[in-house]
This record gives structure tokens, C-alpha cells and sequence, in this order.
């Protein structure tokens, strides 16, 4: 809740609370930054279920949430969406792509390259999704949803919740079937106007059935103002009419007898309808696949004997027409030849060719990624290898005789690097690296900075220091066990270790052993809204507001957590198998989907220019959208201690009140040209019942 100035709601005392005042989306929603196009290791094109003509380009999704887009129909580009459940379908409406698929994944596009997973509030399989008059409908498993804007969705109380098809038109929504062959409900058709409310009814056909094969509706779609659906039944065991519905109001409809078809013992099905260029087309595979085509949606004309590309590739999935070009996507077929899930094109419905292509391989080093830092427009990513850099955070390029570096950071506009056999390299640019003398041989692993000191930390306990990066001491950490992290709040350094090692020290040069409680090993710490955060395997997390006292966390996994960052209000953990986890206060970790499918492990994140980055086997580089800061207050389970979130520079004041129900707030603490975080210890003796935080 928010008023006026408000920075934040009001705070409890003795407990923890947050204003609901950023949504979580940002870090729901992650972008390919290398390799590209996508990252993910391909062991061949995935199947592809929905595709749409729009923007002057054909965008497909399919299997483990894959997108291919193509220009011309001829050349496709395979690339990554934000989530790795399967896509089912795809539509465009209101200068947006939208696609669904299993799991409850709903994803928005502007472009068909760049994804944003929205909530859909729930897990179930979502299949088909279609818009009218301002609005957007989804079904699946027993779910279906509306939105005004595919973005926020409601659940919608319908009977068409296993719908197999949907489609949106001048009158409103007609869905029907759920895919139970042969079922004596699978000739019922819904009909809704404003896509919350549904009604049904049972299409009849001329004829008489075989068996008791009762009329299947197949397949449905809207085109030159009317609403069709392709239907069939069986007239003997080796033959099915065929029929096309079709209705102006979703209501109404008549029938068009398509005639009898001969199936043998492969049987019948309509596939799909297509549309585009202004022709209307259906697929259907039997014995001897063949193609309907219309202008109208009333007079159809049959294409027989499709060259052998179309009926050996088994069934087709969808298809759209474009650009004078039609596309069909079709499922692998290796009984008929046919590895490959195939795209076919033509330009007259008459001769098709297969489009299918390997995704490109991607491109960009693809080494293992261990840290990244930015400074002065520049990211730097750090690798036992050769390394990259990028002066727009979009696109990385390998930089030629780079030092083998294990942790990068930034000090002072340089940028400091760490590695083997107690490497140190400075560097201003990213391009040209110096080498220093970091006063040891151990392998260093972690670094920080703080107080006017940079602090690096390494095997057999050890720790250097310097002022500025160019002269290093070795200091005694008081063990010989490996040090894997540092980190650096409010006076404090932190390094943690082998076996849960804790050392803490006030001036980087003077340490002392902390009990972790824990005899797991600790291989990154950072400092942000509980205090500092340690990660390690298991899924261990252990929070500590001083460094001394440690706290373990249910993390909800057991995969190994690799590194651990903090920025604007969230901590960010990422570790083996594309694990990643947020959390607002240390304590309660919800799992994020970076849109990985190749099971990459992560091995480095930082929180840079107003984003979560996050760095890993194969090369990956990933990047969130941007979190904006959290505008706050926390109070810590002490009653005394408290936590402000504000805008970088900004002022407020945290006032205090005792009463509610007659509130009077006083002023406890002016903050001028503010931190990200601002902590502030309440020693007035006075026993508040509530904060908030208010600007100016």
C-alpha cells in the first residue's frame, strides 16, 4: 500500500515485512547474452507445435519451450523463450505474441525473439489460446484463463476446460472437443461471448455412423468472418465422411459434405486449419494424405497425391499462410525416413519443400564462466581460459591474450582480477591486463572490497591484501583451509571456506574463526538485506546479521549453490543443473526459471547495472530484466534493528509510531543522500510498535 510520498508500509515490530511494491516478474524473465542464439545444446531441431505470420516474420514454438522465427519462410533461426516447459501454441493479437504451454506457462512477446513468462496461476497444461474483442482466452487440463491484456490472468469458471481447440472471432469464442476419440461428447461445440461464460451444444451430420463412431470434431478456426470446424466419422471400418461447419455467430451452423474418404487401416484425422493469403486450408492425414483449400469458407477443392514430403512426414501440428507463403509444421516420422520434425513451405498448396534445418551452432566462447563484473560501460567475464568482454552487456567478444582468472571485481574504475597460482591482473579497460605480485603461489579464488582495501582469499587459508590493487601483503588467516569467498558490509570482511569455515575481521588484516554451525563447505558469501548469505552444496544457505552468529535456511533444494549476489532488495543464489533462487530476506527462497534447458551449471552471479547476471558452463551468460529497487523497510527479529531500501541517493526520514488506531509519527532517523541499503540500529530506549520509511 502506497500514499503520497510513501516509501513504504507500515513495519510491525518484532517481525519482518515487506510493501508489496515490486512484482517479481524481473526475475522470472531472463535473456541469452552468449553464446548465441540461445545456448542450450541442441541435439537436433525440437518439434514445433504453433506457428503465426506477423511483423513480416513467421515465429514458431514448440518443444522445451524453443522459438523458431524466420523472415522468409526458407532460412530459420531456433533460439530460446523464458521458460523450457513445452510451448502448445502461439497466437498474435494486440501487438503482442502469446504463447502457452505445459506447466501453466503463459510467455508475451513484442518482437518473438525476447520472452517474458507471466503468472498464470497455475500448473496445469495449457494448450490453446485465442482473442476477441479485447480479450485473451487460454485453455488446457482443466483450467481456463482470461486476460485483457496477456498479461494478468483470471481463472474462468467453463466446462470447455480439456478444449483441444479455440479460436477467437467478431461474436466472441468457440472451442470444442478434448481430444477423447471416438467419445460421444467430442461433437459438442462451446460458444462464449466474452470467454468466462460458455454454452454448449452437439453438432449433427447427414449419414449414419459405423460401429457407434460418433461425429469428432477435429479442428476449428475463424476466417472471412465465419467460424469452421472440421469434423468426421467413421461410415465403415475402412472409410470416414468428412464435414466443414460453419457458423457467422458461433451458434448456428450448417453443414458442408465433404464426401466419403477411404482410410484403410491407417485411419482418419484432420490436423489443422490454416490461414493466410487469403486462402483458408485444411490438412488431413489417411491413407492418402491430401489438402482442402477455399477462398470462402464454403466452396472447397481437394488437392490429391501431395508429393511425398507432406504424407511420409506423418502428422502436421499446425500452419499459417504469409507473404504469399505458406508454412506447415509437421512431427518426426522415422518409420517414413524422416528424422527430423519438418517445415514445409510452398507458394501454391500444390509443391512443398522441407525447410528443417539444424539450429545454428551458437556463437561466442563457451568456456566455463566463473565471475562477472562492470565498470565504466565495460563486463568482463572471467574464465580459467580465454575470457570475454562486452561494452553493451548484449553481445560478448573473446579478448585475445587474456589472463586465466578465477574472480573479477571492480575498485577504483579497474578492474581487479584473481586466479591460479596467486595471479593478480589489473585492468582499466578490460583490453590491456597487468600482472602484479599478489605475495603468494596459492590459488586465489574469491575477491572483495571494502574500507579502502581490496581483500583476496584462496587456498590453504590464504589471504592478500592492498590499498589500490598494485602491492599486496599476505596476512594470516589463522587456517589452512581453502578459502573460496569474501565479502565486504558495514566494516566487515567475510570469508568463507572448506568445511564451513568463517573468518571475519574489521580491517582486513586481523581475522578471526566463526562457527558456521555447519561442516559443509562455504564457496560464496555476499551482504545484503539479513545480513551477509553464504551458499554452498546441498542447497545450503546460512544467514548471519554479524558474521559471528549463523542461521541455516531451507533453500528447498539439494543442488549445489555455487554463488550467492544481493541487489536492489534480493538476494540471488545459482548453482548446479540451471539452479537459481531469490529471496527478499534470506529466510524464504522462491526456485526461478532462467529458461535453461541444457542443464548448465551455474558458477558466478553479481548484480551489475541494475540487473541480476548470472555466468556458468558452456559459456553461458545470462541476464535478468531490470529489478527496480525496493522501496522498504525491515524490521529484524531483534525489534531493534532496521533495514531501509531506497533509490541510490535519495532522502527520507524512518518515523516511528505506538498506536494505530490514533497514529502520531515521529522522526527517529534523517537519511541524506542514501545507499541501496541503509541500516539503522533504534538506541532511543523508546519501544515503538510500528516503522515506515517517508520521502522527504
Amino acid at each position: 500500500m502506497k500514499n503520497g510520498n510513501w516509501l513504504s508500509v507500515f513495519a510491525l515490530l518484532g517481525g519482518l515485512m515487506f510493501g508489496s511494491t515490486v512484482s517479481g516478474a524481473p526475475l522470472d524473465n531472463w535473456s541469452w547474452r552468449n553464446p548465441l542464439p540461445n545456448g542450450n545444446p541442441q541435439a537436433g531441431p525440437h518439434t514445433l507445435n504453433g506457428v503465426v505470420f506477423a511483423n513480416g516474420k513467421f515465429v514458431a514454438v514448440g518443444a522445451s519451450g524453443v522459438v523458431s522465427i524466420s523472415t522468409d519462410s526458407t532460412n530459420w533461426i531456433e533460439g530460446a523463450t523464458a521458460t523450457t516447459n513445452n510451448l502448445n501454441g502461439i497466437l498474435f493479437a494486440d501487438s503482442q505474441f502469446v504463447a502457452v504451454g505445459d506447466g501453466g506457462a503463459i510467455e508475451t512477446s513484442t518482437d518473438g525473439t525476447n520472452w517474458l513468462l507471466q503468472a498464470s496461476g497455475t500448473t496445469n497444461s495449457l494448450r490453446v489460446a485465442a482473442y476477441a474483442n479485447g480479450k485473451f482466452v487460454a485453455a488446457g487440463s482443466k483450467v481456463v484463463l482470461t486476460s485483457t491484456d496477456a498479461q494478468n490472468w483470471l481463472p474462468a469458471a467453463s466446462g470447455i476446460g480439456g478444449a483441444s481447440g479455440l479460436v477467437g472471432g467478431s461474436a466472441g469464442f468457440v472451442a470444442i472437443g478434448g481430444n477423447q476419440v471416438h467419445s460421444t461428447t467430442n461433437n459438442l461445440v462451446y460458444f462464449s461471448a466474452n470467454g468466462s461464460t460458455w454454452t454448449s451444444q452437439g453438432l449433427t451430420a447427414p449419414g449414419s455412423s459405423f460401429g457407434g463412431n460418433t461425429l469428432q470434431n477435429a479442428i476449428v478456426t475463424y476466417a472471412n468472418g465465419a467460424y469452421l470446424i472440421g469434423s468426421y466419422r467413421y461410415a465403415t471400418s475402412m472409410s470416414a465422411d468428412t464435414f466443414i461447419f460453419r457458423s457467422n455467430d458461433g451458434s448456428f451452423w450448417t453443414t458442408n459434405v465433404l464426401g466419403n474418404v477411404s482410410t484403410g487401416t491407417f485411419g482418419f484425422a484432420f490436423d489443422m486449419f490454416m490461414t493466410g493469403n487469403d486462402t483458408i486450408m485444411a490438412h488431413a492425414s489417411t491413407l492418402t494424405p491430401y489438402l482442402l483449400l477455399s477462398a470462402d469458407g464454403i466452396n472447397w477443392s481437394k488437392i490429391n497425391n501431395v508429393p511425398d514430403t507432406i504424407p511420409n512426414s506423418g502428422f502436421k501440428t499446425a500452419g499459417v499462410g504469409g507473404n504469399g507463403t505458406f508454412v506447415i509444421l509437421g512431427v518426426a516420422s522415422p518409420v517414413m525416413g524422416l528424422n527430423l520434425p519438418p517445415i514445409y513451405t510452398s507458394t501454391d498448396g500444390l509443391t512443398w519443400t522441407n525447410r528443417q534445418q539444424a539450429p545454428q551452432p551458437p556463437t561466442g566462447q563457451t568456456n566455463i564462466f566463473t565471475s562477472i563484473a562492470f565498470s565504466n560501460g565495460v563486463y568482463v567475464v572471467a574464465t580459467s581460459s580465454t575470457f570475454v568482454r562486452s561494452t553493451n552487456g548484449l553481445v560478448y567478444s573473446t579478448v585475445s591474450n587474456s589472463p586465466a582468472l578465477t574472480a573479477v571485481t571492480t575498485y577504483s574504475n579497474n578492474f581487479v582480477g584473481v586466479g591460479s597460482n596467486g595471479t593478480v591482473y589489473i585492468s582499466g579497460d578490460g583490453l590491456s591486463w597487468t600482472q602484479r605480485n599478489s605475495g603468494t603461489l596459492n590459488n586465489l579464488r574469491g575477491i572483495a572490497s571494502g574500507g579502502g582495501l581490496l581483500v583476496a582469499v584462496g587456498d590453504t587459508g590464504a589471504i592478500q591484501t592492498s590499498p589500490i590493487g598494485t602491492i599486496w601483503t599476505s596476512r594470516s588467516s589463522g587456517t589452512t583451509l581453502n578459502l573460496y569467498g569474501v565479502a565486504y558490509s558495514n566494516g566487515l570482511f567475510v570469508a568463507v571456506g572448506y568445511l564451513g569455515t568463517v573468518l571475519t575481521s574489521a580491517d582486513g588484516v586481523s581475522w578471526t574463526g566463526q562457527d558456521s554451525g555447519q561442516l559443509t563447505n562455504l564457496l560464496s558469501v555476499t551482504f545484503g538485506s539479513a545480513g551477509f548469505a553464504a551458499v554452498g552444496p546441498g542447497g545450503t544457505i546460512l544467514t548471519s546479521t554479524d558474521g559471528v552468529s549463523w542461521t541455516k535456511q531451507n533453500s528447498g533444494t539439494v543442488a549445489t549453490l555455487e554463488s550467492i549476489a544481493f541487489g536492489n532488495g534480493y538476494y540471488l543464489a545459482a548453482g548446479d543443473n540451471a539452479t537459481a533462487l531469490t529471496s527478499p530476506d534470506g529466510i524464504t527462497w522462491t526456485p526461478r526459471n532462467l529458461g535453461v534447458s541444457g542443464g548448465q551449471n551455474f558458477y558466478g552471479s553479481a548484480f551489475l547495472n541494475g540487473r541480476f547476471d548470472v555466468v556458468g558452463s558452456n559459456g553461458t551468460i545470462l541476464e535478468s530484466a531490470p529489478v527496480a529497487p525496493l522501496f522498504d523497510v525491515q524490521i529484524h527479529p531483534d525489534g531493534n534493528w532496521i533495514t531501509a531500501f531506497a533509490p541510490q541517493g535519495s532522502s527520507f526520514r524512518i518515523q516511528t509510531c505506538t498506536n494505530l488506531a490514533a497514529p502520531v509519527w515521529v522522526d527517529a532517523k534523517l537519511v541524506n543522500n542514501a545507499s541501496a541499503i541503509t541500516q539503522w540500529t533504534n538506541t532511543s530506549g523508546l519501544n515503538p510498535l510500528f516503522y515506515r520509511a517517508i520521502s522527504p
